[in-house]
C-alpha cells in the first residue's frame, strides 16, 4: 500500500513538472501524431468570439482501431486547455493538455503606448450613394424644366396668330409662278379688300366693285394688285422673294 502511494506521488510530481505544449496568444502550435481511439473526429465549429481555442487538422492517418493526426491550434486567451473540450469524438478519449500563454519571447520589448490621432472624416459607400442620387436627381429636375419650358415656347409660337404678310406670302408665290388657283385669287381679294377696309375708314363701306378700283389707284396699295393681275395673265418663274417682300410691306403693320 505505501509503495502505490509513492509511485503514485512520483507519478503526479513528474507530471507537474513535465513541460507542457504551448505557444503564445494569436500564434499557432502544432501537436503532431496524435493517436485518438475510435472514429474520425472533426474540430468543434467556432460559432462565435466566445470560444478561446480554434482547432484544424492538417493531417489525418489510419491506425489500429483510431487514427493518427497533425493538429493546428490557435489560441485567442491565455490559459490551459485540453484538446479533448474542442473535438467531436465518437468515444471518449484521454485530456491531452497544451497551453496558451501571453508572454513574450526573450529580448522583445513590450510595444510603447499608442498615441490616439484623428483621422479626417472620409466620405463611405451610402454617402458617396447618396450623393449621386442627389445629382441624379437635381438633374432629372433640370431636364423636366427645360422641356417643360420648351414646351411653353412652342404652345405660345402655336398660339400667336400668323400676320397678314405670312398668310398673304405663299398665295403670292404661287401666283408668281403661276400655280395660283381661283380659290387662291378670291381668298388674296378677300384679304386684301378687308386690310385696307380696317386701314382705311373711309373704304370700309365700299362694295368690292367699287374698292378695287380705289385700292388700284392707291399709291401704296396698287402694287400688290397691279402685280398680282401682272402674274395672273403673265405668270413668271423670275420673281425674287425680295421683290415679294417688297409687295407685302404694306401689309406687316
Amino acid at each position: 500500500m505505501i509503495l502505490r502511494l509513492v509511485i503514485a506521488m512520483l507519478a503526479f510530481g513528474l507530471s507537474a513538472w513535465a513541460e507542457l505544449p504551448s505557444q503564445r496568444v494569436g500564434l499557432p502550435l502544432v501537436l503532431r501524431e496524435v493517436y485518438l481511439p475510435g472514429g474520425e473526429v472533426k474540430p468543434l465549429p467556432r460559432r462565435d468570439r466566445e470560444q478561446p481555442v480554434s482547432i484544424r487538422i492538417l493531417d489525418v492517418r489510419p491506425a489500429k482501431e483510431g487514427f493518427r493526426y497533425d493538429f493546428e491550434i490557435q489560441g485567442f486567451e491565455p490559459g490551459d486547455y485540453h484538446l479533448a473540450d474542442f473535438l467531436e469524438t465518437s468515444v471518449a478519449i484521454e485530456a491531452i493538455p497544451f497551453r496558451v500563454t501571453s508572454g513574450m519571447p526573450p529580448g522583445l520589448k513590450p510595444p510603447h503606448e499608442g498615441r490616439v490621432i484623428e483621422m479626417p472624416e472620409v466620405g463611405g459607400y451610402r454617402t458617396r450613394m447618396a450623393l449621386l442620387a442627389a445629382l441624379w436627381l437635381v438633374g432629372l429636375v433640370a431636364i423636366l424644366l427645360w422641356k417643360r419650358r420648351r414646351a411653353g415656347e412652342v404652345v405660345e409660337a402655336a398660339q400667336v396668330p400668323a400676320s397678314l404678310a405670312e398668310r398673304l406670302r405663299p398665295i403670292l408665290d404661287r401666283a408668281a409662278k403661276g400655280d395660283g388657283s381661283a380659290e387662291d385669287r378670291a381668298q388674296l381679294e378677300r384679304l386684301i379688300l378687308a386690310h385696307w377696309r380696317e386701314r382705311r375708314p373711309e373704304w370700309a363701306q365700299l362694295p368690292p366693285a367699287e374698292l378695287l378700283p380705289a385700292l388700284r389707284r392707291d399709291a401704296e396699295a396698287a402694287p400688290l394688285l397691279l402685280a398680282l393681275e401682272r402674274w395672273l395673265h403673265a405668270p413668271t418663274q423670275e420673281t425674287s422673294a425680295v421683290e415679294i417682300e417688297s409687295l407685302l410691306a404694306p401689309y406687316r403693320a
